[in-house]
């Protein structure tokens, strides 16, 4: 089963803002999120993470700016045990209203090729802008490429797979350089 992020409350009607140019609304949310197969995921309903927008109405749709802050739970690659990944991310992104396309600095509309292709874009749908899609890209694009409870964390024995976080698993590993492989063999041949 995939799990992504698909929480209720990042799904924000936004009718009366569009039908009022120029103006701003507040919004806010708490989540506990951590990372699936797929994305984030949400864990339950309240948590670590703070979501703290503004979303500003404009003609051509609705700017979302704003922090994403606090901590998910990650898996870390080197031991495999969970632990919490502080977050402080700043957000300023666009949800272009249906039908609008992209214009040029001097309000020119633009051919079709030069626009955003949609994939790429966030569009409001249905007087709803989905925030799901924004906090997924936004915090994934913020963590690190290798999650590490700590830089000191030891990983797991490569003979038994214990943590050795934790204390020595006992196993006795003898180290070998490489170079020096060869003459090892050599001499176990010999024996």
């Amino acid at each position: 089963m995939t799990r992504h992020l698909d929480s209720r409350s990042l799904k924000v009607p936004v009718a009366g803002l569009m039908k009022k140019l120029f103006t701003r609304e507040r919004f806010g949310a708490e989540l506990d999120v951590g990372l699936g197969e797929s994305g984030l995921y949400e864990r339950s309903e309240r948590g670590g993470l703070k979501i703290d927008l503004w979303l500003e109405s404009s003609p051509d749709g609705i700017r979302v700016k704003g922090t994403l802050r606090g901590s998910m739970t990650l898996e870390c690659t080197r031991c495999l045990e969970e632990y919490r990944q502080e977050l402080d991310i700043r957000v300023d992104e666009f949800y272009r209203r249906p039908g609008i396309g992209a214009v040029s600095p001097e309000g020119r509309p633009l051919p079709r090729e030069m626009e955003i292709p949609e994939e790429d874009e966030y569009l409001i749908e249905e007087e709803t802008i989905d925030l799901n899609v924004l906090v997924n890209d936004a915090v994934i694009l913020n963590l690190p490429i290798k999650h590490l409870c700590s830089p000191e964390c030891r990983g797991l024995c490569p003979h038994c797979g214990a943590n050795l976080n934790r204390g020595d698993c006992g196993c006795r590993v003898e180290y070998i350089d490489p170079r020096l492989e060869v003459l090892r063999k050599l001499l176990d041949e010999e024996a």
